[in-house]
């Protein structure tokens, strides 16, 4: 009986591990920036893509700075999504996806202020 609840326990921690990425909160914020990133996969490579977002330059977005990052994984798979430069509290980010081994790329982004 152990055997089986260990099992089962394993089976429904494989099936939800995914690369979604949650930074901040998206709670009473404005979305300014949405995002459907798509790539084809290489074979047995691992993609790597960037995406750079800049709040833009207008006086509505004068002492703004972003609040929340989601970058939600379509593939549902190994891949990562990780901020490399600026993010939370800068006007800027950069985040750096990388796709399991031939895998294609599907992120889902949304940036908050």
């Amino acid at each position: 009986m152990k055997v089986a609840l260990v099992v089962c326990f394993f089976a429904a921690f494989v099936l939800v591990e995914c690369g979604h990425t949650f930074l901040g909160t998206n709670v009473q914020r404005h979305m300014i920036y949405h995002h459907d990133v798509q790539y084809s996969s290489k074979f047995l490579r691992k993609r790597v893509e960037n995406l750079y977002f800049s709040l833009p330059a207008v006086p509505s977005n004068f002492g703004r700075s972003i609040q929340g990052i989601l970058a939600y994984d379509l593939t549902h798979s190994e891949a990562s999504a990780n901020v490399t430069q600026g993010g939370l509290g800068y006007n800027y980010v950069n985040i750096r996806m990388k796709s399991d081994r031939g895998q294609e790329l599907h992120y889902d982004i949304y940036i908050y202020v």
